[in-house]
């Protein structure tokens, strides 16, 4: 029996309209083909530059803890890794032998710094210029296909619109982590604070530096601020980990040694990159007498307000890595009515100014005993001092500015006694 089925020939308006449904197929994966390559070689590229800005970063901090804090070879080794892996990112990225990075070896004299820095600045160039001939390639290629095939204008247009979409959603997932891991600050009764978080890249919210200000029980309160390696998605959720990590083991223990001990020990075993690192202080402050017991892993110096009096408190312990979990002592002071903690991450200490000065620990002490106001006020007091200093702010900030106000009692206040040092269980 023969099919009653037959193939009717193709009339010429059929074949037309096939012809222009496979050009407009063609027509579209072609603009999307171009859209896609320029969109990934501007990725390539702005990671790139990205690469190159960490290596600037991370070298500044190995000269300075090399030459200006005279560091061991032992504290060194972390930042060796961190500008290792730089470097390396650096020649993964490189689109040409004249944009690999440039060789530099472990110790280095000061002659190398300012080689490699020399370097860095020219691959910085040529990543920007890298940059933007990308980025003009792909507008190039959007308005040659966006002229060419007019009529699925309105499909790109919802392509574009999902993407924009897309990433906003993204943004706002990181800035609702960074609100809800890093800022958000309620009153505690006995204590005025004040604060400042500020990230250094722009157009972002999101930095790796974070500070926290939490009491359970009305009678002990903790402050702490950290600087975590890296940004964006990956800083938020090592600022989530250090945040509720360390509010869960002051519930249980109030020595900060002890703390960031612990602490130090979770993160070796939690930690998805070998190069990572925090950077923390701990205080933990008695509100009925006024007794502060805190340590320090790594962190720049924190300073003590005594009356007209500004006092620096000295790190305690190495930064904590991913490879290290070394114990940490604590150290106690007392502090009276109106006396007043202040603790930042290292991008004020190291602004630098017009000359490329750094602020250093002696030039925050002379601000820290000029400023009479709010803790509050004398946070964004020292924000405006760096602008005008730096004209940007080119490092993550956190300051953090505790003051002892605690409801008169009619009891006696502790005398204040020198600074006690304290090991860490």
């Amino acid at each position: 029996m023969k099919s009653a089925f037959r193939l009717r020939p193709l009339t010429r308006e059929t074949t037309v309209t096939l012809l222009l449904v496979l050009g407009l197929a063609l027509a579209f994966a072609y603009a999307v083909n171009l859209s896609y390559w320029h969109a990934a070689e501007t990725r390539t590229a702005f990671a790139y530059q990205s690469a190159v800005i960490s290596a600037q970063r991370d070298s500044e901090l190995l000269e300075v803890e090399q030459f200006d804090r005279r560091a061991s070879a032992q504290q060194l080794r972390p930042y060796e890794t961190l500008l290792g892996a730089d470097l390396r990112r650096i020649d993964g990225l490189a689109g040409s032998p004249v944009a690999r990075a440039p060789r530099f070896a472990f110790p280095a004299a000061r002659r190398d710094y300012e080689t490699l820095t020399a370097e860095l600045e020219r691959l910085q160039e040529l990543g920007q210029a890298r940059f933007d001939a990308t980025v003009a390639d792909n507008l190039s290629s959007r308005n040659l296909s966006n002229a060419l095939f007019a009529f699925v204008a309105l499909l790109f247009v919802v392509i574009v619109g999902r993407l924009r979409r897309t990433v906003e959603r993204g943004r706002s997932l990181v800035e609702r982590l960074q609100r809800a891991f890093i800022a958000r600050r309620r009153d505690i009764a006995g204590v005025e604070v004040g604060s400042v978080l500020l990230s250094s890249t722009r157009g972002a919210s999101v930095g790796g530096d974070t500070h926290d200000a939490f009491t359970l029980d009305g009678r002990f309160a903790m402050f702490l601020v950290a600087d975590v390696s890296g940004k964006g998605i990956d800083a938020a959720v090592d600022t989530a980990l250090i945040k509720y990590s360390i509010r869960t083991l002051f519930v249980d223990d109030q020595d900060p040694g002890s703390i960031i001990s612990r602490f130090a020990r979770m993160y070796v075993a939690s930690a998805e990159h070998a190069e990572s690192f925090i950077a923390l202080f701990l205080a933990i402050l008695d509100l009925q007498d006024g007794t502060v017991r805190y340590a320090s892993a790594g962190h720049e110096p924190a300073w003590a307000i005594f009356g007209q009096d500004v006092v620096s408190l000295a790190t305690t312990g190495p930064i904590v890595s991913a490879a290290l979990a070394p114990e940490f002592e604590t150290r106690v002071l007392h502090l009276h009515p109106g006396d007043t903690l202040v603790i930042a991450t290292d991008g004020l200490t190291e602004s630098r100014d017009a000359r490329g000065k750094m602020l250093g620990t002696a030039g925050v002490a002379v601000w820290l005993s000029e400023l009479r106001g709010t803790p509050q006020a004398d946070a964004e007091a020292i924000v405006r001092r760096i602008r005008r200093r730096s004209r940007r702010i080119k490092d993550d900030l956190a300051i953090l500015i505790v003051r002892y106000a605690p409801r008169p009692l009619g009891g006696v206040s502790p005398q204040r006694t020198p600074l006690e040092v304290v090991a860490g269980r």
